[in-house]
């Protein structure tokens, strides 16, 4: 969904030539029947705790109340370097503002993006992003498994804290920030890494910032000045491909040009996704799976952007695998390999399956459900990527025009 423009809201993304790009974001999801996102905050701080892939001179925040059931009023909003735990580096916290207010409301199903913050950013460094709510919120936009601890205050706006006293209560998911771009001309461009619970890194170590995308944006930013690039992360825990699923997500076909076209500055994307609806649904034509996968490189190229498709794991022994499940993901890894359809192949099968045993992950890699890799698994998921897949080095490159949504 684009960002539309009201009294109440901050002005839309712009265009990525004036040096703005995603350094750090999140895909949302609808709120829980029972728990903290169903039940919302009120006269209470969140602060979100996030790591950004690269840095720059200024920043900005985008906050999304898509999936809420009543206007979103924020009281204020900080943004600063995190020190450890909660607590923040001394004279980095900035008040941060929209349309040149402390305070903004943000209609059901919209997002919004901050004014510009100048704050000095490193790659890698972590964000404190503080966000005070007295008024009653509803229901929260959130991302669930954030792999991240993040913290709740006591009653009151303690935004600019600088220590940790105040928020004394944790979580590890994200609520309402849905994005954080970064100022950074020297940087050419952003990688969204898309896909379910294996692009957002569940049983990787939390607060490690183990995930694949992590990793592969460690070794963007080693790339010589004008090649490096920042990754994002747009994978949700149970999402599928053709079906919404809750808390687990808009298919992917919905929620593609929201969570991967609309990023600022991106370049290219690595769809990782299929998994969870060939175990599901061993039945499903091929054609189908394959179609989808054709109108999601046809949105990317629509865009100008590269799109890599990436190979299903093996799974042997999840608890939803079937002998005729894996037959179908075989099929689908053949098409994904040899059709040619997509910009790249990132053979994440290969890299992660047991040679002796095809249908399994190679035990030094599974984190002991047979599904997700360990932090070993995602490691080699991140080191298998071909940088030039993404970069479009040796080849035609797709270049992003317009404004980011």
């Amino acid at each position: 969904m684009t960002t539309r423009r009201s009294s109440t809201q901050a002005a839309p993304a712009v265009a990525s030539g004036e040096g703005w790009l995603g350094t750090w974001s999140c895909a949302h999801v609808v709120p829980a029947p029972t728990g903290r996102s169903r039940s919302g905050f009120r006269d209470q701080t969140i602060r979100n705790i996030i790591h950004a892939a690269v840095g720059g001179s200024a920043v900005r925040i985008r906050l999304s109340n898509v999936f809420g059931e009543r206007p979103l009023r924020l009281g204020g909003a900080h943004v600063a370097v995190r020190l450890a735990g909660a607590a923040t580096v001394p004279g980095t916290t900035r008040a941060v503002t929209f349309g040149g207010d402390q305070a903004v409301t943000i209609p059901v199903g919209e997002r919004v993006w901050s004014d510009p913050v100048t704050l000095s950013v490193d790659d890698g460094a972590d964000l404190a992003v503080s966000l005070y709510f007295a008024a009653p919120t509803g229901p929260a936009t959130w991302h669930p498994a954030a792999l991240s601890t993040s913290y709740r205050s006591a009653a009151g706006d303690h935004g600019a804290d600088q220590g940790r006293g105040s928020f004394g209560q944790q979580s590890t998911s994200w609520f309402f920030l849905d994005g954080v771009d970064v100022r950074n001309a020297t940087v050419r461009g952003a990688v969204v890494a898309f896909g379910p619970s294996t692009t957002d890194g569940v049983a990787s170590t939390l607060d490690a910032n183990g995930r694949y995308p992590d990793l592969l944006a460690r070794r963007l930013r080693q790339l010589p000045p004008g090649e490096r690039m920042s990754v994002l992360n747009a994978g949700i825990a149970g999402n599928k491909l053709l079906a919404d699923a809750g808390t687990s997500g808009q298919s992917a076909l919905d929620r593609f040009l929201r969570d991967a076209a609309g990023q600022s500055g991106v370049r290219a994307v690595i769809l990782w996704e299929g998994t969870n609806d060939v175990a599901t649904r061993p039945d499903l034509p091929l054609g189908e799976v394959t179609g989808a996968y054709q109108r999601l490189i046809g949105l990317a190229h629509s865009r100008g952007l590269r799109i890599v498709g990436a190979t299903l794991q093996p799974h042997e022994g999840a608890w939803y695998y079937s002998h005729a499940g894996n037959r179908l993901r075989e099929a689908v890894n053949d098409w994904i390999r040899w059709s040619g359809a997509f910009d790249g192949v990132a053979d994440f099968d290969q890299v992660l399956r047991d040679p002796r045993h095809p249908r399994r992950l190679l035990p030094g890699y599974d984190s002991g459900d047979h599904l997700h890799p360990n932090d070993d698994g995602y490691l080699a998921i991140a080191a298998s990527v071909d940088l030039a897949a993404l970069t479009g080095a040796g080849g035609e490159e797709r270049v992003a025009s317009g404004p980011a949504a």
